[in-house]
Formats: C-alpha cells, sequence, structure tokens
C-alpha cells in the first residue's frame, strides 16, 4: 500500500505519516511525500499511489488544481484522495466530493479523526 501525503508544511507531513504508521496494517504502508501539488503530480506519475492526503491551500499548485488534474487523468483517477486541509465549509466539502475526493479532515485533526479517516477510506480497497 503505497501512500502520498502532499502538504506544503513539513510539520503536517510528519504529524500524518506518524499518525498512519500506527495503523495496524502499517507494515504494509510505504509513505511518499511532495510540498506542493506539483511534486505531487510527479511522484503520482512516478508511483503507483493507493491514498494520497491532500491539503488545499499551497504554493506552485493547490490541492484543488491537483484534483482537477487527477481526476483528468485516466491513469491517476483511481487514487483514493483524502483532503486534510483547514478548508472545511460545506460548499467546499461538496466541490470537492463532486470532484471525486474519498475523504475529508478539516485542520486541526487529531489521531482519532485521521484514523477515522483512512480506515473509512482504506477500508473499501480491494486486499
Amino acid at each position: 500500500m503505497n501512500i502520498l501525503i502532499v502538504d506544503d508544511s513539513t510539520i503536517m507531513r510528519t504529524v500524518l505519516k506518524n499518525t498512519i504508521s500506527k495503523h495496524a496494517d502499517a507494515a504494509n504502508f510505504n509513505f511518499f511525500t511532495a510540498e506542493n501539488g506539483l511534486l505531487g503530480l510527479e511522484v503520482l506519475k512516478a508511483n503507483t499511489i493507493n491514498i494520497m492526503f491532500l491539503d488545499w491551500n499551497m504554493p506552485i499548485m493547490t490541492g484543488e488544481e491537483l484534483v482537477y488534474k487527477m481526476r483528468e487523468d485516466k491513469s491517476l483517477n483511481k487514487v483514493r484522495i483524502i483532503m486534510a486541509t483547514t478548508e472545511g465549509a460545506k460548499s467546499q466539502v461538496v466541490k470537492m466530493a463532486k470532484k471525486g475526493v474519498n475523504g475529508y479532515l478539516v485542520k486541526p485533526f487529531n489521531h482519532d479523526s485521521v484514523m477515522k479517516a483512512f480506515d473509512a477510506v482504506y477500508s473499501r480497497i480491494p486486499k
């Protein structure tokens, strides 16, 4: 299972990785990180990613822009996306759900909310 964390905050990338590393199946997880959407897109194109945590507001390419690019690309369209962002307005959540985002975490979050969002997406991936 390959997991990509795309966030411009080093701390957020570390927190998400450390939290998911405590999952019962973590021995089977490989982690990739990127600090903006453009670098995230490069990682996506070079690796088979199963789940991606994605921040919305980032320099160079936003999370929203990356979602649009992914959903237009048949080779990236199957990646499960969990938005991990401060953008919590209902209209924003609905907008991303319509674009195919599979889960949503509003910052600040805690261990339990991260695991709940992750498990909701992870449990739907065929093993």
